[in-house]
């Protein structure tokens, strides 16, 4: 937790965008909430089928981006999330502003299981993470978790 879907039009974004995209959006969340990296999913879909429509009619030029996250975070937090990755989606699609929507959604932590394990509190990832089997660490020190990027 959290993830990201970015829903955006087919062939708006090449490779390298979606990584930058991806990358963006993780560096975004863990520096306005504290959580390890090792927590962002980030999924771009990019359906052929799916036909987007506003106030009734097609549309094809937006990105709709809507994140599920540990509530617990604050009104700022979640604005600084929010407002960081408009400008980075922006910058990197090249979209305008205002055809780049993104909702922040909370969920209790106790709803969520990752890596096999309901998740923390915000502020107790650092606890839960030391419960967790050794394989399992050493995995998630591999996704570039390390005490000195394991900030709260």
């Amino acid at each position: 937790m959290p993830t990201y879907v970015c829903s955006v039009p087919p062939s708006l974004l090449d490779p390298s965008q979606k990584t930058e995209l991806a990358k963006a959006i993780t560096n975004r969340h863990s520096q306005a909430t504290g959580a390890p990296p090792f927590f962002v999913q980030v999924v771009i879909r990019e359906d052929q089928t799916e036909q987007r429509y506003l106030g009734g009619e097609p549309t094809s030029n937006h990105i709709w981006i809507r994140a599920d996250i540990r509530a617990g975070r604050t009104e700022k937090q979640r604005a600084a999330v929010m407002l960081n990755i408009l400008n980075d989606v922006n910058r990197i699609s090249k979209v305008p502003r205002e055809s780049i929507w993104v909702y922040v959604c909370n969920l209790a932590p106790t709803d969520m299981i990752e890596y096999g394990n309901i998740l923390p509190n915000p502020g107790d990832e650092a606890a839960w993470f030391a419960c967790l089997p050794l394989s399992l660490q050493k995995y998630l020190i591999l996704l570039g978790t390390t005490k000195d990027t394991f900030t709260l």
